[in-house]
């Protein structure tokens, strides 16, 4: 067990977070070298593998965020216990990093660790402070530059970053909101760390030779030539998915080419997924000299995640899509727009569009009377008359 709780460590999240599981801090070695340290929060030591707990959890897969309600994998006792909080001393998977010059990995180590986190920020604050610089908060600059070294390098190595603006339904004194969500410096940082803590921890299971669930992406296209054919579309990071491919989980490790990485797994989040839990799990057991779960059991487990997340996902569309019904019938535009992706079932007038106002992609029925082209504006209105939702006539 190391002791970090000296190191001034960051919490960067959302505003109210049911789970917080990540933190990072900065250790000067030398005077000069700069090691970063991405910290995850440890639940394996509070339930056992195959016990009640962690069976409901398996069971139900992940965590769900729905619009209007919350229902988390693991009990909230459990939860309570191993989030990180502001001041509170809290056991972790830790892992250091150490860059060379252009942003790549030099060193790695993963621990089992304590800490003691100094902040707690939402993304609003982090990006004040990182904006103004101030001196006396320069542990969180240096991360930030190291992080934009990483992102660098990633890009360098072919890995794509989809620059798009993202949306969230609200419901604000009973009213249906849509809010546009444009990512800042704070949120990249944040999403940088967790990608090369998921990088670290799928070296450190490999070169172990530890059985886990690898996620691999090929991407099928020329993405550089379809962005530039794009470059001047709202929706051309959408277009481009339409051609990647999508992502799978294995135990075999492959490259996982949009992150641009030899191999990843996905760590950060076990408390609110089963599979980043397991993950993490075996991290544990290696580092405690446990008996870790086989091959064939972590393949039970991807084959029953992905039942799961199936049935999650209808769960999540039906739950914005009712949401959503009501936003635009409260509404009532006299017209908007949209930009055509693709049909989906075009006898049946299902199609994929994006609504730029909103930066909302989403399926809809639309029925119009003339042949419809990818990146094509349009203008709708919505069909008060007919239930069936999003229906919109040209």
């Amino acid at each position: 067990m190391r002791d970090l709780t000296h190191l001034k460590t960051f919490i960067i999240d959302s505003k109210d977070p049911k789970e917080i599981d990540d933190a990072f801090s900065l250790e000067l070695i030398d005077g000069n070298k700069k090691k970063l340290w991405i910290h995850i929060s440890n639940p394996c030591k509070l339930f056992l593998t195959d016990s009640k707990i962690d069976i409901d959890a398996r069971s139900k897969s992940s965590s769900l965020y729905l619009i209007n309600q919350y229902i988390p994998m693991l009990p909230p006792e459990i939860i309570d216990k191993a989030n990180l909080y502001q001041n509170k001393i809290s056991d972790t998977i830790s892992a250091s990093i150490i860059f060379n010059d252009n942003g790549s990995i030099n060193k790695y180590e993963i621990v089992e660790a304590k800490i003691k986190p100094k902040y707690q920020l939402i993304y609003e604050d982090a990006e004040e402070i990182i904006e103004l610089e101030p001196k006396e908060e320069l542990e969180i600059i240096e991360i930030k530059n190291l992080l934009l070294k990483s992102i660098n390098y990633r890009k360098k190595q072919g890995a794509i970053f989809f620059d798009t603006p993202n949306f969230k339904i609200n419901i604000i004194n009973g009213n249906v909101e849509i809010n546009n969500i444009q990512k800042g410096i704070s949120q990249s940082i944040v999403s940088e760390s967790m990608i090369l803590m998921g990088f670290v921890t799928s070296l450190y299971l490999y070169e172990n030779n530890i059985a886990t669930p690898y996620r691999t992406h090929k991407i099928n296209c020329n993405a550089a030539e379809i962005l530039e054919r794009y470059k001047d579309s709202e929706i051309k990071y959408i277009i481009l998915k339409q051609y990647m491919g999508k992502s799978y989980i294995t135990t075999k490790a492959n490259k996982h080419e949009s992150l641009g990485l030899d191999k990843y797994t996905q760590c950060t989040s076990p408390l609110r997924r089963y599979l980043d839990l397991i993950v993490q799990r075996q991290v544990f057991n290696n580092i405690n000299n446990i008996k870790k779960l086989s091959h064939n059991k972590i393949n039970e487990i991807i084959d029953l995640t992905k039942i799961k997340q199936l049935e999650h996902n209808n769960i999540y569309k039906n739950d914005k899509l009712k949401y959503l019904k009501i936003f635009f019938r409260n509404e009532n535009k006299s017209s908007y727009k949209i930009i055509f992706i693709k049909w989906i079932n075009n006898k049946k007038g299902i199609a994929l569009v994006y609504f730029p106002e909103y930066s909302l992609e989403i399926l809809i029925v639309l029925y119009i009377s003339i042949e419809t082209y990818t990146n094509k504006i349009y203008k709708v209105k919505y069909n008060l008359s007919n239930n069936n939702l999003l229906e919109f006539i040209h």
